[in-house]
């Protein structure tokens, strides 16, 4: 496509791809953006403004996948409130580099058209791609490639965005990985995909984890497994908290609260948890002995959060081998009086017990359990990991405030 040209699209879902890769002198970064506008060429509310810290329409008709250098708009264009016009999409540049620093800018509507966007020369910061607009009863893809003076706070502005402080854009979740924990920038693309698809980019919450630490956890422990898990919940937690800390307990028949996990302390931090002390015979972790006894560390945790003043998501990682019953489920019980969801995860094990059976647990104010197993952790996807681990928390935080349980 040329600029100023435009096509019909006869499919109703569409996927647009935009590509930047940069030149080794650009410092800055960039941010992908769609509006989606009324016949008068302006928002409708702040909700129609999709970019990387609101990457979702209220109701799943156009989501933004950003990483590293491109990003991807996926639009349902039979879901598209009908008091919408148009959705134009924009690249913005923030920092001191202009576009024509960019090595190339190249928009793939997939199975429809192709728009190489002319850079050379060029000193705006900010551009609009193209727009996808109503026409007679169907859609439009309109190529535009056209410059905007400024950044991205006045190009919201222009379509009617408020950008006062309250609902100034955040940096992103890949973006904050990026500064401090490089290696774990493709585990943010695929938490964001997860969290984007189960409502939850929004969401705030304090996360603990729990780490069984019996003596037949030694393998998971010995393949690197545990410390995997652990970087992947460490994501979850940066999104969800805006300090990044996680609250760290490790149990067998006794327990101990370790300190909090951050990405500053995050690299080999099961080894360092394991160097802390003298390990016994049979021990894992120092000090706590060799044989599982869930029930005080479970307990604890209660008594930690019972009253936060945000949702706390509790991984709780287990080979099985559970046997105490009836002092879980009082626990367990205990807790649904308070903002505590438990995901409950079988790590390459069996005998799961009543973790298994929390589903048909009815005995307690509202359900704030789920379980799943990895039988081999090394051949489960990240994608599907973070998709089971977020399943169900959703329909936690709306029954807890359908119960005020929490605000």
């Amino acid at each position: 496509m040329q600029s100023g040209q435009n096509i019909a699209l006869n499919q109703t879902s569409l996927r647009l791809s935009v590509m930047y890769p940069k030149t080794a002198q650009f410092r800055s970064d960039i941010d992908a953006s769609a509006f989606m506008l009324s016949g008068q060429s302006k928002v409708r509310g702040d909700a129609d403004f999709i970019f990387f810290n609101q990457p979702s329409a209220p109701n799943g008709s156009l989501s933004l996948v950003s990483s590293g250098e491109s990003s991807v708009f996926l639009l349902d264009l039979n879901r598209i409130d009908n008091d919408v016009a148009k959705i134009a999409v924009t690249l913005v540049i923030d920092g001191n580099d202009s576009v024509s620093g960019l090595q190339r800018l190249h928009l793939n509507a997939e199975g429809v058209a192709t728009f190489d966007i002319p850079l050379e020369g060029r000193a705006e910061k900010a551009l609009i791609l193209c727009e996808v607009y109503r026409h007679k009863g169907g859609w439009k893809l309109r190529a535009l490639g056209q410059g905007f003076n400024g950044g991205l706070e006045p190009l919201a502005v222009n379509y009617g965005v408020d950008v006062s402080p309250p609902t100034k854009p955040t940096i992103s979740l890949e973006k904050r990985i990026e500064e401090k924990a490089p290696r774990l920038v493709s585990l943010a693309k695929n938490a964001s995909v997860s969290l984007i698809k189960n409502n939850l980019q929004s969401v705030k919450a304090k996360v603990a984890f729990v780490l069984d630490a019996s003596g037949s956890m030694t393998g998971q422990f010995k393949q690197g497994n545990v410390q995997a898990v652990l970087d992947r919940i460490a994501v979850l937690a940066v999104q969800f908290d805006d300090d990044g800390d996680m609250d760290m307990w490790g149990f067998a028949e006794k327990h101990r609260k370790y300190k909090n996990v951050t990405l500053d302390n995050l690299d080999g931090y099961v080894a360092d948890i394991q160097k802390s002390g003298h390990r016994g015979r049979w021990e894992i972790l120092p000090g706590l002995g060799g044989t599982n006894n869930e029930p005080p560390v479970l307990e604890e945790i209660v008594d930690t959060f019972k009253n936060s003043d945000l949702p706390v998501f509790i991984v709780f990682i287990t080979d099985g081998g559970i046997s105490k019953t009836k002092a879980i489920k009082e626990a367990i019980r205990r807790s649904a009086n308070y903002p505590l969801f438990w995901k409950f995860v079988g790590l390459g094990g069996s005998g799961y017990g009543i973790l298994e059976q929390l589903d048909t647990f009815t005995d307690r104010r509202i359900d704030n359990t789920h379980f799943f197993a990895i039988d081999d952790f090394a051949r489960m996807s990240d994608e599907k990991l973070y998709d089971l681990l977020l399943e169900e928390f959703k329909d936690w935080i709306q029954a807890a405030r359908k119960e005020r349980i929490m605000p």
